[in-house]
C-alpha cells in the first residue's frame, strides 16, 4: 500500500478538530513511552528503543523518504531525551496510559467512531507518520515537505 492510501484510509477516522487535537497530544505521549520503555532492554552496546525506532525506519522508507527521515529525528530525539533526563520506566508507563487515555477520548467524545488500528494493525505505525504529515502541512510554507504529501490534508481527505 502507499503512504497516500493509508491516510486516506487512516484519515477516515479522523476528521474532527477535537480528535486530531486529542491526537496531536495523545500520539506523541505513546510513541515516546513505548521508545523510552524500550530503551531500558539492553542489547549488548545497543538498547531495544534504538532497535525499535530502525525496524520502524525501515517500514517508513518505504513509505516515503521524506516522513521516514522527519520520524527518525524526532524518534532520536525522544530517545535521547529519555536518556539525557534519566526518565524512570514508571513515567513512561504513566506516559503510555495517559496517551492513549487522549486517543480514546478522542474517538469517543469527539469522532464518534472506533480507532482505526482495530480494523487494521498497521495503523498503530501510521499514526505517527499521519500526524508529522499533518503538522508539517499546517507549518509555515518555508518549514513544509516539498513532496505532494504536503498537499494532502489526511484529516479532510476522501471521505468515502
Amino acid at each position: 500500500m502507499r503512504v497516500d492510501e493509508y491516510f486516506r484510509e487512516y484519515a477516515s477516522s479522523h476528521r474532527t478538530p477535537g480528535n486530531e487535537l486529542t491526537h496531536v497530544v495523545g500520539i506523541p505521549l505513546i510513541v515516546w513511552a513505548v521508545i523510552r520503555a524500550e530503551s531500558f532492554v539492553k542489547l549488548g552496546p545497543v538498547d531495544l528503543g534504538l532497535v525499535g525506532i530502525a525496524l520502524v525506519m525501515v517500514f517508513y522508507l518505504t513509505l516515503s523518504f521524506r516522513l521516514a527521515l522527519g520520524a527518525a529525528a524526532i524518534a532520536l530525539g525522544m530517545w535521547w531525551a529519555g536518556h539525557a533526563l534519566a526518565i524512570p520506566l514508571w513515567a513512561a508507563g504513566a506516559a503510555f496510559v495517559v496517551g492513549w487515555a487522549f486517543q480514546l477520548v478522542g474517538h469517543s467524545v469527539f469522532e464518534g467512531v472506533k480507532p482505526s488500528f482495530l480494523k487494521n494493525l498497521v495503523h498503530l505505525l501510521i499514526g505517527p507518520i499521519w500526524l508529522l504529515n499533518f503538522v508539517l502541512r499546517a507549518a509555515p510554507s518555508g518549514l513544509e515537505t516539498k513532496s505532494n504529501l504536503a498537499r494532502f490534508r489526511p484529516s479532510r481527505a476522501n471521505s468515502s
